[in-house]
């Protein structure tokens, strides 16, 4: 099957005006397969929409973190509007790729540094500029999108703003969110943004799944890539890239038809907890000086949280902080305080671990009683619910901690130990009033990790059925530990 390819388009007295070319002798199947690779697993094409190369299913030892990253678009700006503005498209006129054996779809596999690296690329030609965009995956978890460009239309100083598009599906579609790195932690996004990268402490943002801790780091790319026996200039300032916060939507990813304009589909509409795409614009000046054989080149690193629940480094702080006021339980409704606070100040660092104890615990039918852990960033996590049957408890000690062993009896006796977070579904959601946050919630300590530790931790408890009562007689305590 034969497709044309548009490749470059220009914004010309308000037109949009493209041009197009076919790929003589290459067959969709030709431009798509899958790869497995030290722990990567993952399908690529080149698509009739025009957006590159891209990699759909991103899998790495088992975690999957991307539906689908592309490359929609590379605008250029040419200084007092000599030429263009163009909207540059890859896809339309691949060119054999000399340092991979001439094959349309290049790879290989290299060492940098001593790392392993796998390296999948495809090149472009569009009008005058020869273009390689690339992906390179490390053995340990990285992967990083790379764009080279070399070439010249107007002799003239212009800025090449190549453009990813990410659609983060970490563990599945949901509860995702967009974080951005602070001195005292990470904040999330509420709304969808357009944000200069240096919004982020040391350019760090994150997409995080909400429910399971799990992350991705997004970062500026490695520096240190270049093409095969070819001359690359270094990597420029990160300081004018641009990322943007979507909510995903089917029907915005079709291709780019947008000319020169930026990045669309910013409805203020919420991220905080959903099915998101991040946009990454990068920045890539091209002096007229500099001739047209030497290539430039930027790009952004995806780095994979393979554990998202590490031991504590060594020189970590650790401090527990307590509550030791009692917290009633009545027959049906909210314990009393609702919520018991603790509030945390002064601890350097962001958190690598959490662990909760409940002193005193009593209740003549602990299945009634769910307790949710909410932190100062307002993530939460389910300690127990529906647990312990109808064996009442009498003024138990119960810790919670990712790492321990066993999780609370489902309809057995609970005893005074350390268990992980447990929550049993009894075909009815959990539900707290106001002000706890509604469902999901996360199911592990970990979701806490890589956050401030500084603020309010609230404790709420709800007793969801009648006729039992109970009590946390001397309150509860908060043990952290930071990097």
């Amino acid at each position: 099957m034969m497709f044309p390819r548009t490749v470059r388009s220009s914004l010309l007295a308000g037109a949009l005006v493209t041009s197009a070319l076919t790929l003589p002798g290459l067959s969709l199947a030709q431009l798509s397969g899958s790869v497995d690779w030290n722990g990567w697993r993952f399908s690529y094409e080149v698509s009739g929409n025009y957006d590159g190369l891209s990699l759909k299913g991103v899998e790495f030892q088992g975690l999957s973190f991307i539906k689908k990253v592309s490359f929609p678009v590379m605008l250029v700006f040419y200084d007092n509007d000599a030429c263009g503005p163009f909207s540059d498209r890859l896809g339309g006129n691949l060119q054999p790729i000399p340092w991979a054996g001439n094959a349309t779809i290049g790879r290989r596999e290299f060492t940098l540094n001593g790392q392993q690296w796998y390296e999948i690329g495809i090149r472009d030609q569009v009008g005058t500029y020869d273009m390689y965009q690339v992906y390179y995956l490390s053995s340990d978890g990285i992967l990083d999108a790379h764009i080279y460009s070399k070439g010249l239309v107007c002799v003239v100083d212009h800025v090449h703003y190549p453009h990813w598009r990410i659609d983060f599906d970490i563990n599945d579609p949901g509860n995702d969110q967009i974080q951005l790195k602070t001195s005292t932690g990470y904040t999330t996004e509420l709304y969808e943004f357009d944000a200069n990268a240096t919004e982020a402490l040391d350019h760090g943002w994150r997409v995080r799944d909400s429910v399971t801790g799990n992350y991705v780091d997004v970062l500026p790319g490695f520096t240190d890539f270049t093409i095969p026996d070819e001359t690359t200039a270094p990597i420029t300032s990160y300081a004018n890239n641009t990322v943007f916060g979507r909510l995903f939507k089917e029907s915005e990813d079709t291709g780019w038809t947008y000319g020169a304009r930026p990045v669309p589909y910013n409805n203020g509409e919420s991220i905080g907890n959903d099915d998101i795409v991040f946009w990454y614009k990068g920045y890539l000046p091209h002096r007229a000086d500099e001739g047209s054989t030497l290539w430039h080149s930027t790009g952004l690193r995806l780095v994979v949280s393979g554990n998202p629940s590490p031991p504590p480094p060594s020189g970590g702080t650790t401090q527990t902080f307590t509550n030791t006021t009692a917290i009633s339980i009545p027959d049906h409704g909210s314990g009393s305080p609702y919520p018991s606070s603790i509030n945390v100040a002064g601890m350097p660092g962001t958190i690598s671990k959490v662990v909760v104890t409940l002193n005193g615990l009593s209740h003549t039918f602990p299945d009634d009683i769910d307790i949710l852990l909410v932190d100062p960033n307002g993530q939460s996590v389910m300690l127990m619910s529906d647990a312990g049957g109808e064996f009442g408890v009498d003024n138990v000690t119960l810790t919670f901690d990712s790492a321990a062993s066993a999780s609370l009896p489902d309809s057995g006796q609970i005893s005074s130990g350390t268990y992980l977070p447990t929550n049993y579904y009894d075909n009815e959601s959990d539900w707290f009033s106001a002000p706890a946050p509604g469902e999901p919630y996360g199911s592990s300590l970990s979701v806490f990790n890589q956050t401030s530790p500084n603020g309010s931790w609230q404790l709420f408890l709800n007793d969801d059925a009648q006729a039992d009562f109970g009590s946390i007689a001397d309150g509860w305590a908060l043990t952290i530990t930071t990097n």
